[in-house]
């Protein structure tokens, strides 16, 4: 990618604080498309083999862009693509909003074969990249203005 480098050394440049800040939105935003991509491509239960436990779409509707602990306990900022599990209270096999199953659909047993919709979904990185840096180098650009 053309321009990443110079994104790298103004980011250098600013406060911790602000950097995280700026990091956060930009590899959100880059991160929400490799969501999206892999929205599209997650499978929705059909009408026509109804089972009374479980929502059309819960599945789909849990594919979020989340922040990483791991790297914010390092000092670092990260997020992730993944299924967000359901609440604590919602949570178990017969409940209509726990996705719980959605490994099995992602890599496959040895019986259903994976549809792989997270890494449809990873397919879609260098585009993210280029959202990254359409974010980050504005918002850069605005926090190194002088007042």
């Amino acid at each position: 990618m053309k321009g990443l480098h110079s994104v790298i050394d103004a980011l250098r440049g600013l406060p911790d604080e602000l950097r995280r800040k700026v990091l956060r939105r930009a590899l959100a935003a880059g991160a929400r498309v490799v969501r999206d991509e892999a929205k599209q491509h997650a499978p929705v239960l059909s009408n026509e083999r109804p089972v009374p436990y479980r929502a059309p779409g819960t599945v789909q509707k849990a594919i979020a862009v989340r922040t990483s602990k791991r790297a914010r306990r390092a000092g670092d900022v990260g997020v992730f693509v993944n299924v967000r599990p359901a609440k604590k209270g919602q949570r178990g096999a017969t409940s209509p909003t726990d996705p719980f199953y959605w490994r099995w659909l992602e890599f496959g047993t040895t019986k259903l074969e994976g549809r792989g919709f997270l890494q449809k979904g990873g397919q879609r990185l260098g585009d993210a990249l280029s959202k990254f840096t359409q974010v980050a180098g504005p918002a850069i650009q605005r926090l190194n203005r002088p007042k």
